[in-house]
């Protein structure tokens, strides 16, 4: 049985992990349109090992400003290229199918939802970044397992880890935080 490796550009992890978004949506541009990615239909009900990206989702900082009247720091203390979480991918659901896409549910923004839930932070173990979803080399399970038993058992509190220096944020009224002017 394999853990997946779920991939998020920033703003993502730190949207999961300080501000409770618990659908997120995926999309590959192979044959040069975006089109809506579904996980494997093995993975659903199971835990999934969120992973800090490289990346930086412009569209996705300006949605969360925009549509939800975040700030979105720039710097979220995690370190890139590291899993950061924990999570059971719970449901997928798409807009056809789940009345939460019509106002009820503030972070949907696409067209196949993929709902999270039990997510339980970690200490930050530096993986290469893979696939969007793809299963979790062997080499770095039991050093996962380890961690997530740490953390699920109070031993490791990511609010006692002191993260690099963050700036307080100074938003500027109607500027947005990356001069989208939204």
């Amino acid at each position: 049985m394999s853990i997946y490796l779920l991939t998020l550009p920033r703003p993502w992890p730190w949207a999961v992990l300080e501000r409770g978004c618990r659908v997120l949506f995926f999309t590959s541009t192979e044959g040069g349109r975006p089109q809506a990615l579904r996980p494997p239909v093995e993975a659903l009900g199971r835990y999934v090992a969120l992973h800090v990206g490289s990346a930086w989702d412009v569209e996705g900082a300006a949605f969360m400003e925009r549509r939800l009247g975040l700030y979105v720091p720039a710097e979220d203390g995690l370190p890139a290229r590291s899993i950061f979480a924990v999570a059971r991918l719970t449901e997928v659901t798409t807009v056809c199918n789940d009345s939460r896409a019509f106002g009820g549910e503030p972070w949907w923004r696409g067209t196949i939802g993929w709902w999270l839930d039990e997510v339980l932070a970690i200490e930050p173990l530096e993986c290469p970044e893979a696939t969007p979803f793809s299963p979790l080399a062997e080499d770095f399970r039991p050093e996962l397992r380890e961690r997530f038993a740490l953390a699920r058992d109070g031993v490791w509190r990511p609010e006692a880890v002191q993260r690099g220096p963050r700036p307080e944020p100074q938003p500027q009224p109607g500027s947005g935080q990356f001069g989208l002017g939204f």
